[in-house]
């Protein structure tokens, strides 16, 4: 804990003490059925957050320690633990501005659930519908400065380093290519023909049989390599700026904001030759093999797009109102056989609140997104996309006792997410809870990595078979 042991130090002098805090959440999931020899019975998740900051004379130190500790058991078992810093640096007025710099999260817009212009901080999606609120964004190296009065302020934002979305790619039953997919589609494409099958075969089915030997922290590694290939580097050019003006009138809070964003995710493209072997299930021609070997079989780019948007939150008597919209020059649409492109796309978001005290809390949210001039083919997205999300929240017994329900309906492809759950607070420093995750499409999720890469249809589909239940626990100190 390095961090807090600079922040003790640097407090010693101060008159203040730091205010220090930890929670410890773990989670356990048990899979409801058993849809395959690979798939994952149980995981856990266990978020151990650690806190501190400090009001000086002439601003606030803050620093944070994330720690997380996840479980798999399916046809191995595998733990993994992990270590970060979490949002950590300074805030204080630098001459007529208050600035805030270090690893941070900066949020913008409304909306909760289906947000359109929080577009700063990446994502973290390992952990699919089972992650805590905390967990989804991911700090990064960042510098913003603010400046105006209590009505119009206007905010800049550097983030001098490009950053990514955590999206688990494979060996995980939350990823797009599930455990077992590579070691199957090793095995099967040795039985493919093709000039060059007896020459091939043989070794294909070898490899196939060398990874599914490898152990699971050797997978993890070279999932975690290929997620890193043709990233940017870190250099200052590779970041992103963004501005926003803010005006705060009576009964509203209306913004506008700009930026020039590095992707979060990126645009590949598979050799031709390659993708008409996996689509044609055809091996090459001998003479062919030279030409394939020399040839890099996967593109990488993280291309660069101009967005802007505006936020709106207003109160029409009882019902709280919040709305967003957004536009982009030039951005990634993930397409069929690692396959990737770019175009301009246009989304807004309205979101509606309302409460009856502290005992009932009823929130709707709804987004549009459209692509302009939109490829034939797309994978996870349509040329027009409409969902709806929500949570009604229940507090019983004196608020000890919370019932709650979430949902996500995408209409475009008719598939759903429902996450109902019960709360119960202990004590102050303690909660329990018990939940499921309940997800359902139109077509079956993929089953084969040929499946997987060749998908067109939505994302909530290719990870329908991981219907849940869990319960949880929330110490607070």
């Amino acid at each position: 804990m390095l961090p807090f042991l600079i922040l003790t130090l640097a407090s010693a002098q101060a008159e203040r003490p730091p205010e220090v805090g930890v929670t410890i959440e773990p989670l356990v999931a048990f899979d409801l059925s058993k849809d395959s020899d690979t798939e994952d019975t149980v995981e856990t998740w266990t978020w151990i957050r650690a806190r501190a900051k400090q009001q000086l004379d002439h601003g606030q130190w803050f620093i944070g320690v994330d720690g997380e500790h996840q479980l798999r058991h399916g046809a191995d078992t595998e733990a993994i633990w992990r270590v970060r810093v979490a949002e950590s640096g300074w805030s204080g007025p630098a001459g007529p501005a208050h600035v805030r710099a270090g690893l941070l999260i900066e949020r913008w817009g409304k909306l909760d659930f289906l947000p359109v212009v929080d577009v700063l901080n990446p994502r973290d999606l390992r952990a699919g519908p089972l992650a805590t609120i905390e967990a989804l964004r991911t700090p990064t190296p960042m510098v913003t400065g603010q400046a105006g009065s209590d009505t119009l302020r206007l905010e800049m934002v550097v983030q001098p380093f490009p950053s990514t979305d955590q999206v688990p790619i494979m060996g995980s039953d939350w990823s797009l290519i599930r455990p077992g997919m590579i070691e199957d589609f090793l095995n099967d494409a040795a039985t493919w023909e093709g000039g060059s099958s007896l020459l091939l075969s043989g070794p294909l089915d070898q490899l196939g049989s060398t990874i599914s030997d490898l152990d699971p922290s050797t997978m993890r590694s070279l999932n975690d390599a290929f997620a890193a290939s043709g990233q940017p580097e870190a250099f200052a050019i590779n970041g992103n700026a963004a501005g926003r003006l803010e005006w705060e009138g009576s009964g509203f809070d209306l913004a506008i904001m700009a930026a020039n964003l590095r992707a979060s995710a990126p645009a590949t493209k598979l050799d031709g030759s390659f993708q008409s072997m996996l689509e044609t299930r055809t091996l090459p021609e001998i003479d062919e093999l030279n030409g394939l070997l020399e040839t890099n079989p996967l593109t990488i780019r993280w291309p660069r797009t101009w967005m802007t948007g505006a936020e709106l939150s207003t109160v029409a008597g009882p019902v709280s109102i919040r709305a967003e919209g957004a536009w982009w020059s030039n951005k990634v649409i993930q397409q069929p056989w690692l396959a990737a492109t770019t175009r301009p796309a246009l989304a807004a978001g309205l979101g509606l609140d309302w409460s009856y005290g502290s005992r009932l809390f009823v929130a709707a949210e709804g987004r549009y997104h459209r692509w302009i001039d939109a490829p034939d083919i797309m994978a996870f997205t349509a040329e027009e996309v409409i969902e709806v999300a929500g949570t009604a929240r229940l507090s019983l017994a004196q608020d000890r006792l919370m019932v709650q329900t979430s949902g996500l309906l995408n209409t475009t492809f008719s598939e759903f997410m429902v996450r109902p759950e019960l709360n119960w607070r202990v004590s102050d420093p303690i909660s329990l809870g018990l939940g499921a995750v309940l997800i359902d499409g139109p077509n079956d999720a993929p089953q084969t990595l040929i499946d997987a890469l060749a998908w067109e249809g939505g994302p909530l589909t290719t990870v329908q078979d991981n219907d849940s239940v869990f319960a949880t626990l929330r110490w607070i100190r």
